[in-house]
């Protein structure tokens, strides 16, 4: 079978389980969960990565600040290394900032 179609079974079988796909697809049960334990393995590294990135730092001059500050300084630091620093003023009260990150980490 060729490795597009693996694949794509690979991804059948993580979101709807080896033995349905199996039985589903004609594929023998041992392969697909090689496959799929094989495709898994970097993913749930990344998910373990995903988490710590999830991290949002507060200085205490942040929380110690009297109300009168004039921003927000936000300061986005990816996996690979990549930044991005935001300067968000006083003035947008409703600012949503774990929707940022998301939005910042992508699907």
């Amino acid at each position: 079978m060729p490795e597009e179609l693996w694949g794509a079974a690979v991804s059948a079988a993580q979101r709807y389980g080896i033995s349905q796909v199996a039985r589903a697809l004609g594929l023998g049960h041992a392969g697909l969960k090689a496959r799929t334990l094989a495709a898994s393995a970097p993913s749930s590294q990344a998910r373990k990565a995903a988490k710590a990135e999830g991290f949002v730092e507060v200085s205490a001059a942040q929380l110690l600040a009297s109300a009168s500050v004039s921003s927000l300084r936000i300061e986005y630091v990816a996996r690979e290394g990549s930044r991005l620093t935001l300067t968000v003023p006083s003035s947008c009260r409703d600012f949503d900032l774990p929707a940022l990150v998301a939005a910042l980490r992508g699907p």
